[in-house]
């Protein structure tokens, strides 16, 4: 069974985990692995994602660079339609149809909750 292929985003988002992970030669072999013969193939992308998960790990391991990073400021609340915003572009047409009807219907709550109290 074939796995369905992530779009690409259609915006830039400075936040992305990736941003903090994925550096140039990481990149750089993801790039390569489809010009790799089939065995190697597969141990480089294997690699690959093994590279990308150590740098997660240390990432998160590590108070300096932990995901505080990508966090918002301490004293803002995270708002739901962000991160909608965020995840927006990695979706279908149809899930995107779908993010853009929660997202008016959370403007048309709070735009009555603004009124009526």
């Amino acid at each position: 069974m074939e796995q369905e292929r992530n779009p690409e985003p259609q915006q830039e988002n400075n936040n992305r985990i990736d941003d903090l992970i994925l550096d140039r030669q990481l990149l750089m072999l993801k790039a390569a692995i489809p010009y790799i013969n089939g065995s190697s193939q597969k141990t480089i992308a294997f690699l690959e994602k093994f590279m990308e998960l150590q740098r997660t790990v240390s990432l998160f391991n590590n108070p300096e660079t932990s995901m505080q990073i990508c966090s918002l400021p301490e004293n803002e609340e995270p708002l739901p339609l962000q991160m909608l915003e965020a995840i927006r572009g990695y979706c279908t047409p149809q899930e995107q149809e779908t993010i853009d009807m929660l997202q008016n219907y959370v403007q048309m709550f709070s735009a009555y909750e603004t009124l009526f109290t």
